[in-house]
């Protein structure tokens, strides 16, 4: 066979065919004239394809891959069978669920030769696994990935979104749990969007399950809450550690990283780094998997962790091909473009068609507006937008461009979620009306899953993405558009970025290819693809320590302020160190980077961080509760509280902050705040005051007054501001100064008062502490609603249940008896809303 595959990938006409069948495809895809091959020469074809597709080459097989989906789309089944011939195709790649795309082919297993479906069959009983009694043929990738976990390996893997290890970690969670013992799962996603789509899709898995279900959990659980037997937790790296800190006994059996290249982030991937130290402390022989798409060194977790058997794979065959299409402006005001492809972003360019749109393409917007709606009429496509605010203006223009389309009846309900979870003049309320969307980070989660939805489902046919899609969320579409790319301020996107982005195009069983069109490339800052798919990950704690040592020292000294911008990373890498150097594990944590005892930087450190000791009275115990602070920013913190305490235990209960729904919560608020944002931030609260609206926001959040009345009230503070304007600004103020900056700061404030009382002997004043920082987390601070979040409700749905309970106090199990014992119809809840009480109420059958 290696003869015959090495003949056909030397003939020159093999290769000039392939090159034609392609471009006749993409020519078919445009809607333009293509120069067609006759019946004999696409028979040949897919009779080479076939060939190449036995071989262990990956260029061979992709080509293969290629040639025999472009034949069979072109020509179908009119004349011959190219339905059984891609099968036979398909199976010889290992690529089962793609024969699932397409009907004819899906079918057409029972015609097929004795011979082909006998080596078929015996090449997919090679890739069966039986998932809750039913057979699933998988990928090689898949399979390899099944096998190594089924034999309790410890896995680093880089595979791209379309590679299908979602579904294979999914199905495996579910099998430990099939057998009746205790099982612990740490699932580590990097956002809060991510946190939804796995806890969903996890809820999907175990629908039909049949038995015990585990608990999934995705808030952590207080300190007084036993820890359920069987749960999977689904958090972020933050989410973990407060678990950690509040049970000792909170361990995995499995721990599943996901978006694993994330420890290279700044002070969330120093944070990721530790919390995945203290679970392998606490069982050292758990079963790991880091996931990434992009990662060239997968032996670097080995190594940061000490960890000596983890298994390294990589998927280097996509399930569905991509296209890269470049389209060159060849006259902006007349709308004439020109489009070249460049194959799988590594062939010579090919000239594919030229198009007139009769439309004045000269801005960056206008050509992403008009190139998408006229290439990617009727399909499913994704346009990559340089921000939120460009997200909603591109969504403004399409929604003009498509004012005659009717209004689509299976959208008005995401249209009355955008409304009641947002606000009314939200634009997105009437965008999804005409099948367009947008999607980014400071968007609700409901609303944003409810989008996703709508996307997966068809419903969606053009939805504006920004960076947001970079980090994990599985939203892939037939097209791509990009024109000009920026990750963060006006940064050009880097290739490994890029290329993570372009794997989206194509969704597998809906489509064998995808297209990603690189808008004006010439014109682009950088030419992604001339650069590498993979990245050499280097983790944030090495590169600050490695790299940025002088910055890191002057944080250690205490001689940092107003000489760096971004303290969190440095200052995270501080405690993280003076955790250590306390704890006498200094030298483990730092031999792992490659900096040994008898190294200059490792003494340098050492004495720095012994100079330090001398300054804090801190334990390291509560230190390390405040991973992004630094230690003697904690330690001002701390004498200021102490100051208070000594005076008598009258100043001392002043410090105890209020319940949101105490008369006097916004004055306690405001008072805390000034204090952290002086000790903390280093801010001059002499001149700085927006404290105090941070108090008053931090408060309606916790008091879970809805998201579109903390919008009206902005829109009455600042009338002359666009709206559009004011409601993307009060979501960033929620998701950045509220979930996020107001819950570090209140975290810290908690934890040193409650050691600081403690130490005074005022215990009963310690216990008296309300939990703040989950308050602002999940927006909500009456234990029922808090209950009917915990249960997976969003914090719309919770809101609106919580006003018509009489009781606030129900725990869990007593909100989900509230929920069974009144008629559904009485909540006044919109479709999408009753439809999440639908599915908790399922799920909990």
């Amino acid at each position: 066979m290696q003869e015959l595959i090495e003949k056909v990938w030397e003939n020159p006409l093999f290769h000039n065919a392939s090159h034609r069948i392609q471009l006749a495809w993409l020519r078919q895809e445009l809607g333009t004239d293509a120069e067609l091959l006759d019946l004999e020469e696409a028979n040949r074809l897919m009779r080479a394809a076939a060939i190449l597709a036995c071989s262990t080459n990956q260029e061979h097989r992709k080509i293969a891959f290629r040639v025999a989906t472009c034949t069979y789309e072109i020509f179908r089944t009119k004349s011959l069978p190219f339905d059984q011939a891609l099968r036979v195709v398909l199976a010889r790649l290992g690529n089962f669920p793609s024969i699932m795309t397409r009907k004819d082919v899906a079918s057409s297993g029972k015609n097929l030769p004795l011979t082909l479906a006998t080596e078929e069959a015996a090449s997919a009983e090679s890739r069966r696994v039986i998932f809750n009694k039913k057979n699933i043929y998988l990928t090689d990738f898949q399979h390899t990935l099944w096998v190594n976990l089924l034999n309790k390996k410890r896995i680093a893997l880089a595979a791209p979104t379309s590679a299908g290890k979602s579904f294979v970690l999914q199905h495996y969670i579910s099998s430990i749990f099939s057998n009746n013992t205790n099982n612990s799962v740490i699932y580590i996603v990097p956002t809060r969007a991510l946190i939804a789509q796995v806890a969903e899709d996890l809820v999907e898995q175990f629908r039909d399950f049949e038995e015990e279900k585990p608990e999934i959990i995705t808030i952590p659980i207080d300190n007084e809450t036993p820890l359920p037997k069987n749960a999977i937790y689904v958090m972020t790296q933050e989410r973990v550690q407060l678990a950690l800190i509040a049970h000792k006994n909170f361990f995995a059996h499995i721990i599943i990283v996901d978006e694993a290249h994330s420890i290279s982030e700044g002070a969330r991937g120093v944070l990721l780094q530790w919390v995945i130290d203290d679970l392998l402390h606490r069982k050292n022989n758990s079963q790991i998997l880091f996931a990434s798409p992009t990662i060239r060194n997968l032996d670097v977790f080995g190594r940061l962790f000490d960890i000596k058997d983890v298994v390294e794979f990589s998927s280097v065959e996509p399930t569905v091909a991509q296209n890269f299409l470049i389209t060159k402006i060849d006259s902006a005001t007349k709308g004439k473009i020109s489009i070249q492809t460049v194959g799988d972003g590594r062939s010579p360019l090919s000239h594919v068609a030229d198009l007139t749109l009769n439309q004045n393409i000269s801005s960056r917007i206008d050509k992403l507006v008009h190139i998408s709606a006229t290439l990617g009429h009727g399909q499913s496509n994704i346009i990559y937008a340089n921000g939120a605010a460009e997200a909603e203006n591109i969504a403004i223009l399409l929604m003009d461009l498509f004012i005659d389309r009717p209004d689509k009846e299976s959208l008005l309900a995401l249209s009355e979620l955008a409304k009641e979870t947002v606000h009314p003049n939200y634009i997105l309320v009437e965008c999804v009306k005409k099948g367009i969307a947008f999607h980014y980070s400071n968007i609700p989660t409901h609303l944003r899953r409810a989008v996703e939805d709508a996307v997966s489902n068809g419903q969606i046919d053009y939805l504006i993405c920004t960076s947001t899609l970079l980090q994990g969320v599985n939203l892939p579409a037939k097209n791509i558009f990009l024109c000009s790319p920026e990750r963060g301020r006006r940064k050009a996107i880097e290739s490994t970025d890029f290329w993570n982005l372009a794997g989206r195009a194509g969704r597998l069983l809906r489509e064998f290819q995808g297209n990603i069109f690189l808008i004006d490339y010439d014109n682009w800052k950088k030419k992604p693809l001339d650069g590498p798919k993979d990245s050499i990950i280097v983790p944030a704690i090495e590169n600050t320590i490695k790299n940025h040592e002088d910055i890191l020292l002057s944080v250690i000294n205490d001689d940092s302020v107003g000489k760096i911008t971004d303290t969190e990373n440095f200052e995270t890498v501080f405690v993280r160190l003076f955790s250590d150097h306390m704890r006498g594990n200094l030298d483990r944590t730092l031999t792992r980077l490659g900096i040994t005892e008898d190294t200059i930087e490792f003494k340098t450190i050492f004495d720095a961080l012994t100079l330090a000791e001398q300054k804090i009275t801190i334990p390291p115990s509560i230190v390390r509760k405040n991973p992004g602070i630094s230690v003697h920013k904690q330690q001002r913190l701390l004498d200021i509280l102490n100051n208070y305490i000594s005076h008598s235990s009258a100043s001392a209960k002043i410090l105890i902050p209020k319940h949101p729904r105490e008369s006097d919560a916004y004055k306690s608020y405001e008072a805390i705040l000034e204090i952290c944002y002086q000790s903390l931030l280093d801010h001059d609260t002499s001149k700085i005051k927006i404290y105090r609206f941070h108090a008053l926001i931090a408060r309606k959040w916790m008091l879970g007054t809805s998201l579109s009345q903390i919008i009206d009230d902005q829109i009455k503070r600042s009338p002359q501001k666009i709206i559009r304007t004011t409601i993307r600004d009060t979501l960033k103020l929620i998701e950045n100064d509220i979930r996020f900056q107001a819950v570090r700061l209140f975290g810290c404030y908690n934890t040193l008062l409650t050691y600081a009382l403690d130490k005074a002997g005022l215990i009963d004043l310690a216990s008296s502490i309300p939990s703040l920082p989950l308050y602002l987390e999940i927006g909500a601070s009456d234990k029922t609603m808090i209950s009917f979040i915990s249960l997976g409700l969003s914090r719309v749905t919770a809101m609106k249940l919580n006003a018509l309970s009489a009781r606030k106090d129900l725990d869990v199990s007593g909100a989900l008896h509230w929920l069974r014992t009144r008629p559904l119809e009485s909540f006044g809840l919109s479709p999408l809303l009753l439809s999440e009480v639908r599915a908790i109420l399922l799920l909990a059958h």
